[in-house]
């Protein structure tokens, strides 16, 4: 999660008359070696000594990565976004803005919390959609963009289902009905929909209830969540 707090306190740093070819060599060595602190020193210098080189973007690329892998996730998502928008022509371009959704998405807390950035990490999903349709990098996007809608619909389930079980079915449907609109995984659908027909039911939305359960009997016949609707609903289905 981000806010660590880690700092490169203590950490190696590069030798002062090292010259800049063999700065950036420094650096990757650290941060194939795992050392992301000492690569953040060594990548951080070598784009302070030498800013216009061929090397610049993969330097401020490695010093994005050099920053996730420690565990400074904001910290990335910034070096990350300045890449991607400031050199939108460069070759690291579409990695740099996948990486602002890898970085937000790695910051973003459990559901029990805010989840600001999980919403930050769908909007740089989306934006790498956006300006890079060409990218081999979308299916990975669509992946993490599901990821993050799932997760954003888990939050508003179980907001729903704190209301549902303390028997405030219309503020529960509106959060039941949040969570269906951000797209929750298979994992979670089915039980959100055996909820929602059985809050709607209860404030006498049959229309609604009965739409959700014929889904919830549609595309997951076999669940136990279709099985206790049916129990309760005189067996159709």
């Amino acid at each position: 999660m981000a806010g660590s707090g880690i700092t490169g306190c203590g950490a190696a740093k590069p030798p002062d008359n090292i010259n800049a070819t063999d700065l950036f060599e420094w650096a990757q060595t650290h941060f194939d070696e795992e050392d992301y602190a000492g690569a953040r020193n060594g990548f951080q210098r070598y784009l302070l000594a030498d800013p216009l080189s061929a090397l610049t973007d993969s330097a401020q690329y490695m010093l994005a990565e050099s920053h996730l892998r420690f565990g400074l996730e904001l910290e990335a998502a910034d070096e990350f976004s300045r890449l991607s928008i400031g050199r939108p022509n460069s070759s690291l371009a579409d990695n740099a803005q996948f990486g602002v959704c890898r970085a937000y998405l790695a910051a973003s807390p459990k559901v029990t919390l805010s989840q600001e950035y999980t919403e930050r990490a769908i909007i740089e999903c989306e934006r790498l959609l956006q300006f890079f349709p060409a990218s081999d990098l979308r299916p990975d996007a669509e992946a993490l963009l599901s990821e993050a809608r799932s997760k954003l619909a888990e939050k508003s389930f179980t907001v729903g289902k704190y209301y549902f079980d303390r028997k405030f079915y219309e503020a529960a449907n509106v959060y039941f009905e949040k969570s269906m609109s951000e797209q929750p995984g298979s994992g979670l659908l089915p039980r959100l929909l055996a909820l929602m027909w059985d809050s709607y039911s209860r404030v006498g939305f049959t229309t609604e209830a009965n739409i959700v359960r014929n889904r919830l009997y549609e595309e997951f016949p076999d669940s136990p969540e279709a099985d206790r609707v049916r129990s309760r609903d005189g067996g159709e289905g």
